[in-house]
């Protein structure tokens, strides 16, 4: 079986996996996520004090 490349199967091709990566953003942007459980917060020492 011979396979026929044109221009135009290839732009097909190209636009179609554009849509579905559109869409599995729109799908994965969408789903909740998970905030970190303790968030890091810088802790800045002044002269004399200790930091745990």
């Amino acid at each position: 079986m011979k396979v026929m490349c044109s221009f135009s199967l290839l732009l097909r091709l190209a636009f179609w996996l554009w849509v579905v990566a559109l869409v599995m953003g729109l799908v994965l942007g969408s789903a909740p996520g998970t905030a970190p459980a303790n968030p890091v917060s810088p802790v800045v020492a002044t002269d004399g004090k200790e930091v745990d």
